[in-house]
């Protein structure tokens, strides 16, 4: 089963055609049954996935002042072990289950920033984004000071909007057409944004530290 499932994911990474199965087998036995050898597996399969990301991050500098990268990847994992079991999610696919440990990892490196600036009561804004065919991840991160010199650098509210979608909720180009009917005339409308806000967030990167208070001035 596990030299079955690195030969699909392998196959998986190069964008062939594979088979879920054996993958998502292995993530059963690992989450739902406990069992060692298969988070072994898992985390050998999974992990170089989550590093990838890791180092893909726009925030990865900013919160390796605080945690080593192996922390990060490691919360990812218990996020996801922890919210899988608890919600019973099951996959029907790599494909949503990758992207669902994706999210974790996010939110992850998210709730660093959150951590290290001052926290606030206040819950994040759902922008009417809640979807009950969408797995939700336990505790999303809040509204808090992250938030807020995100959003404090996006004048435009699409971009604002772009930026949850993408940023929070982990949705690609497609998801968010789907999630999102008529808020985008098309996949490209929503590239062109993604690009404004990266941008706009690398020019401004001294100012979103300034306000969490994590450099001096």
């Amino acid at each position: 089963m596990a030299d079955r499932s690195f030969v699909e994911m392998s196959k998986y990474r190069r964008k062939e055609a594979s088979d879920d199965r054996y993958c998502l087998e292995i993530m059963r036995r690992a989450v739902l049954q406990n069992d060692d050898e298969a988070w072994a597996v898992l985390y050998r399969q999974f992990g170089e996935n989550l590093h990838l990301w890791f180092h893909r991050h726009p925030w990865k500098d900013v919160v390796l002042q605080y945690e080593q990268e192996e922390h990060y990847v490691d919360l990812a994992f218990e996020r996801f072990w922890k919210s899988v079991r608890k919600q019973e999610l099951s996959f029907s696919t790599l494909a949503a289950a990758m992207s669902y440990l994706h999210m974790c990892l996010n939110c992850s490196i998210m709730d660093m920033l959150r951590d290290s600036a001052r926290p606030k009561e206040a819950v994040l804004p759902d922008y009417e984004q809640a979807n009950e065919a969408e797995p939700l991840v336990e505790d999303m991160y809040h509204e808090n000071d992250v938030w807020e010199a995100i959003e404090s650098l996006l004048p435009d509210d699409k971009e604002k909007r772009v930026a949850y979608l993408h940023f929070h909720c982990n949705l690609k180009a497609r998801e968010i057409m789907q999630f999102c009917p008529g808020e985008f005339c098309n996949e490209r409308e929503i590239y062109r944004l993604k690009r404004n806000i990266i941008d706009r967030l690398v020019r401004n990167k001294d100012k979103f530290l300034w306000r969490l208070g994590g450099c001096e001035s």
